[in-house]
């Protein structure tokens, strides 16, 4: 039965080629985009390297200290006390509103002293890394971004090694002048990824010991993108010693389970009302932000005051709604290019139900038809969406994300194909399947 509901839709396809060129070309075009977007949150936010164990990560990206102070109202009430007016002033206490508001990155000594006991977290890393310096080599300026860390960050992100090792505790606490790169910094600053372990790079002043190379992290996330990874006691200056809460470090906890990440938030949050504030004349009130990887990534997109998981449920609205959005508008010009194509074929439909055909099997074959060439624009889309793909990263568009089109991201091309071709066939189909006998011989319309 299938075999020949495919034979026909083949030849019907190929009748009316105007009208299937346009429903091929907005099918292709429609699923380009969406298998091309889902690529990249797939990138962004799927579990691969260096964030495999990304369920289980909470991070502290920023603290926010704030100045509440409480309105009250003062009024004053006039009475008559013996033949005189007497006052009475009263003060109605209101809610507590925000004065004044900082937000920034933390400093290593506050994590150091207030964060390295969490609830829930198996381990804990606290790096820095919005550090970039100028290299000169070979009459070439290299602009190399830098991430300070501790060695416990290897333990965390499991990054793929392509040569060499990750820095050592014992490294870190002595400020060996160790290096790890990625392979860009590798093939930019020597030539090769090839028997780089071992030689050096001079930067910031130093002579740094390459010991490690590993693979460019293909998404955009600024806490495990970086040409260069430094123990973070070769920081210059008083990056580490500074006792003021405000610095360039964030921190990572790695959860006992994805379960236990609930627990991390709770404690985090609930240290901070136990934190001794530095100047509570300025400011009185402190909160910290944790955040999972994907709600800070939808608070980078749309900031919602200190609340990532109220931005990541924004983020989640937004983005459902555009893809609904965007498969809707072809969908209802497909139902009504359907609907003409149906037309036509009236007296088809018409003689076929007076040698009994009955209006399911009907209904079948026309929703069979346009889910065929659905999944007709549907090869013409993934086709398209690898070369958009490839174009994207070969152009370095998006800098050094490299979208990734996998089989997650082919599975849920399939399943919109098919949701693609039944919504958009399914009326059409079904006013068809309707239609009277002698209407649709005599007269040949709907």
């Amino acid at each position: 039965m299938f075999s020949s509901y495919f034979k026909l839709a083949i030849k019907v396809l190929g009748r009316h080629r105007f009208f299937t060129f346009i429903s091929l070309f907005g099918i292709s075009f429609t699923l380009m985009i969406l298998m091309v977007t889902t690529s990249f949150l797939e990138t962004e936010l799927g579990s691969h390297p260096p964030l495999t164990e990304k369920d289980r990560m909470v991070l502290l990206p920023r603290l926010i200290m704030k100045q509440m102070v409480t309105d009250t109202t003062w009024s004053v009430d006039t009475t008559m006390l013996d033949g005189q007016p007497a006052y009475d002033s009263t003060f109605t206490v209101g809610k507590k509103r925000q004065n004044s508001y900082s937000s920034s990155s933390l400093s290593y000594s506050f994590l150091d002293r207030y964060m390295r006991d969490i609830p829930g977290a198996e381990a804990h890393s606290f790096f820095c890394s919005d550090t970039q310096f100028d290299i000169f080599i070979n009459g070439k300026k290299l602009n190399f971004k830098t991430l300070y860390s501790d060695a416990t960050y290897w333990e965390i992100f499991d990054f793929k090694f392509l040569a060499g090792r990750p820095f050592q505790p014992s490294e870190v606490e002595r400020q060996v002048q160790v290096a790890v790169l990625s392979r860009k910094a590798a093939v930019d600053y020597f030539g090769t990824t090839e028997q780089v372990v071992g030689r050096s790079i001079e930067m910031d002043g130093k002579q740094l010991e390459v010991i490690g190379i590993v693979e460019q992290p293909s998404n955009s996330k600024d806490y495990v993108t970086s040409e260069v990874y430094l123990p973070l006691t070769l920081m210059s200056g008083s990056a580490l010693t500074e006792t003021g809460f405000h610095g360039p470090f964030a921190a990572v906890f790695l959860a006992e389970s994805p379960q236990a990440r609930a627990t991390i938030v709770e404690s985090i949050r609930q240290k901070a009302d136990r934190i001794p504030l530095p100047n509570p004349e300025d400011y009185n009130k402190l909160e910290l932000m944790p955040a999972t990887v994907i709600g800070l990534y939808a608070y980078y997109m749309m900031p919602v005051q200190d609340d990532p998981e109220g931005a990541l449920q924004m983020f989640t609205l937004v983005a459902i709604g555009l893809m609904l959005l965007f498969i809707l508008l072809p969908t209802l010009n497909l139902i009504n290019l359907n609907i003409s194509r149906a037309m036509e074929r009236s007296a088809e439909i018409g003689v076929r139900k007076a040698f009994g055909a009955h209006s399911g099997s009907i209904l079948a074959q026309l929703v069979f038809e346009n889910v065929v060439l659905t999944f007709l624009g549907g090869i013409l889309g993934w086709l398209f969406a690898l070369a958009l793909i490839y174009l994207v990263n070969d152009s370095q568009v998006l800098g050094d994300t490299q979208l990734q089109f996998n089989t997650a991201v082919f599975l849920y091309s399939l399943l919109i194909c098919l949701v693609f071709g039944i919504l958009s066939g399914l009326l059409p189909a079904y006013r068809m399947s309707k239609l009277h006998i002698v209407n649709a011989i005599k007269f040949n319309n709907l």
